[in-house]
Parts: C-alpha cells; sequence; structure tokens
C-alpha cells in the first residue's frame, strides 16, 4: 500500500512540474517596440496612405509565430476592416526599416516589394512593422492608444499589449 501511494506521490509531482514547466516556456517573452513613427493629421488627405514603420525586438524562449495585429483606440473600440476613422493594414518589412512614406514614394521605390502578410510570420528577435494607414477622421482624439499582437508559441496562442502612447496621428495643434 505505501509503495501504491509513493508512486502515485512521484507520477503526480513528475507531472505538475512538467506542466508547470511547458506553462513558463510557452509563456515566457515579450514583444519591445524600439522606435515610433507619427504624421501629422494635416497630411492625411483625399484618402492618402502612409506607410509607417516601427521597429520590434521579440526576447524570450522560442520563435513566435505571428497571428494577427489589432489597433486599439484611445476610447477602447478595435479597429475594425470597416472603421469610418482608420483603415490600417499591417505588414513585415523583411530587409529595410522604414519611417514614414506616402503611397507614391513607396510603390516608386519599389518598397512594397519588400513587405510581407503578418500571418504565420516567425519572428527571430527584430523584426520591422509597416502600418499603411489611411485616416478619414476629423480630428485626432480618438487615436491608436494600444497595439494587441496575438502569436502562437509551442502551439499556445498569446496575447501582448504595446502600448502606443504616441498614436500614429500628430495633432498640428499640439506642435
Amino acid at each position: 500500500m505505501k509503495k501504491t501511494i509513493m508512486i502515485m506521490l512521484m507520477i503526480i509531482i513528475v507531472a505538475v512540474g512538467i506542466i508547470w514547466t511547458f506553462d513558463y516556456v510557452s509563456s515566457d517573452g515579450d514583444f519591445t517596440k524600439w522606435s515610433h513613427t507619427t504624421m501629422g493629421s494635416e497630411y492625411y488627405k483625399d484618402d492618402k496612405k502612409f506607410y509607417l514603420g516601427y521597429d520590434f525586438t521579440w526576447e524570450g524562449i522560442g520563435k513566435p509565430t505571428l497571428e494577427k495585429v489589432e489597433f486599439i483606440k484611445k476610447d477602447g473600440t478595435i479597429v475594425a476592416k470597416d472603421d469610418d476613422e482608420f483603415k490600417i493594414e499591417p505588414y513585415i518589412a523583411k530587409g529595410r526599416y522604414i519611417g514614414a512614406f506616402d503611397e507614391e514614394q513607396v510603390l516608386a521605390e519599389g518598397i512594397q516589394e519588400d513587405f510581407m502578410n503578418i500571418k504565420n510570420y516567425q519572428v527571430d528577435n527584430d523584426f520591422h512593422l509597416i502600418l499603411a494607414v489611411q485616416y478619414n477622421g476629423t480630428t485626432p482624439e480618438n487615436d491608436i492608444n494600444l497595439l494587441r499582437i496575438t502569436y502562437k508559441k509551442f502551439g499556445v496562442t498569446q496575447h501582448r499589449n504595446i502600448p502606443f502612447d504616441d498614436g500614429v496621428i500628430t495633432d498640428p495643434m499640439e506642435n
């Protein structure tokens, strides 16, 4: 009887240890934003599209695979595909980092050829997030406040919120 209890106890201890280790390894790590780009609201006229670049680093165990990026406004709403104020398309730039370019400049220089879809992109330390932004609002009070990255690591879906305190629109009245 004592031998059976000892074996069961050892099995439970090993199982709990394995579960705790997997939980720790799958949730360890974080994204760090190293740069921030904004454009003045006065530039967003006539449905003009601008490409804004952001530098990120992944620090942690494993290589996460990006699933999606969501943008949350200051009022807490998520920017949807049919949003009246913002249209934002996220990309990953394979090689070069860009700050802020308008669509004509991106097309003229062939920069868009360097862009990849975010879905299923496997992060390996540093990456460059490019946002194609169209802003149709009149005032930038309800600018982007938070970026939510959804990713998978070791088969477990995770979320990380990255503050976007400066938003993507610069109000000319603030300068």
